[in-house]
């Protein structure tokens, strides 16, 4: 049976935005749900240490501290926020505030005519896949799977320094090859942010944080992923293009990370034809993955790609999980993996 024909990118011609520096404007943009409003000092902690411990000067949209049911305002007062930022010289940067739902309504807002200026630099993780790989397909700019305003930034007392060093590596520093390396520590502890107490303590963290490797072999290609579900639904859109090798990488959360559903998913990666790209696997640390019905998340993964042959490594410290790494979507990348060991080498980082 054959494969639909996807949309591909000419990773030859993708536009790499200049590396940040101190005292650069960077702006933050609620695509989808109103965490700020509802949680303003969350927010405003996450501001704050965008300039505390990088040195950057946050531009906030007005949008972003008003509520309209679950979105941080309309479809069009957000679009108008991005838009707005895409075309703003001033503003190096554009950092979600947080992911939610329906990032994905502000794409037909998008002047693609503003992606052909020079690039700048794009961030967030989860619901925001569907921004990074959208601009991506339509301008051709090299865009950045990493922490957010008010889930690293806003972290109590202060962001991972993980996190942090990660980061700087990546968008700081003009592209040159880095091997990515696993954090000491992680956690998913969830503290309430409408009371009091994830002002009271840091989150508590697991002290064990390694790969694992579930296939070993090698591969090179350019990075592509996020969240999988966000991933499954720009299939068949004008919204996403891949080159034609992929390392590909995704995570999962919540209800989206039931087993049932990851295998749907990449039954619908392998049905849509992207499986026949890929080179390499990288898998986020899921612990809502939880095993099912004799079945775990390695099991699924195996099955559904039995028919190939590619490595796959998981437990990396990307989505739902602090501390995390930054990924440039677009990048070269290699991958070498043995049974008891994976070395995942960036041959540039995303930034010139």
């Amino acid at each position: 049976m054959g494969y639909p024909t996807l949309r591909t990118l000419d990773v030859s011609s993708l536009k790499v935005p200049k590396a940040l520096q101190a005292g650069d404007r960077v702006g933050i943009i609620a695509p989808s749900m109103p965490l700020a409003a509802w949680y303003p000092e969350r927010f405003e902690r996450g501001v704050r240490a965008l300039e505390e411990y990088l040195g950057l000067v946050p531009v906030v949209a007005k949008h972003v501290y008003q509520a309209s049911g679950f979105t941080s305002g309309s479809q069009e007062e957000r679009g108008k926020a991005l838009v707005e930022m895409l075309g703003d010289p001033d503003i190096r940067a554009i950092i979600f505030s947080i992911g939610g739902f329906n990032s994905a309504e502000l794409l037909p807002l998008i002047d693609i005519k503003l992606l052909r200026r020079l690039p700048k630099i794009i961030m967030g993780y989860s619901d925001a896949t569907a921004l990074l790989l959208g601009i991506q397909s339509l301008g051709g700019w090299v865009t950045y799977y990493g922490p957010m305003v008010m889930t690293q930034f806003g972290e109590y007392p202060k962001p991972h320094s993980y996190t942090l060093n990660n980061l700087r590596s990546i968008l700081f520093n003009p592209s040159k090859p880095i091997t990515l390396s696993d954090p000491k520590e992680w956690t998913n502890e969830f503290l309430d942010w409408g009371s009091n107490s994830w002002l009271e303590r840091s989150r508590h963290y697991n002290v064990q944080s390694k790969r694992v490797v579930w296939r070993s072999g090698n591969g090179e290609g350019y990075l592509f992923g996020g969240n999988i579900e966000t991933i499954n639904f720009l299939i068949g859109t004008p919204y996403l293009r891949l080159p034609e090798q992929i390392v590909l990488f995704w995570e999962a959360t919540e209800a989206e990370a039931s087993l049932p559903r990851i295998r749907r998913a990449l039954t619908h990666f392998n049905q849509a034809g992207i499986m026949q790209h890929v080179c390499a696997m990288l898998i986020g640390r899921s612990p809502d993955c939880s095993p099912m019905a004799g079945e775990t998340l390695e099991s699924v993964v195996l099955e559904c790609t039995k028919h190939y042959s590619f490595p796959i490594i998981a437990d990396l410290a990307f989505g739902h999980t602090d501390p995390m790494i930054t990924l440039p979507i677009g990048m070269p990348v290699r991958v070498q993996a043995s049974s008891n060991e994976a070395v995942i080498t960036l041959s540039e980082t995303g930034t010139i």
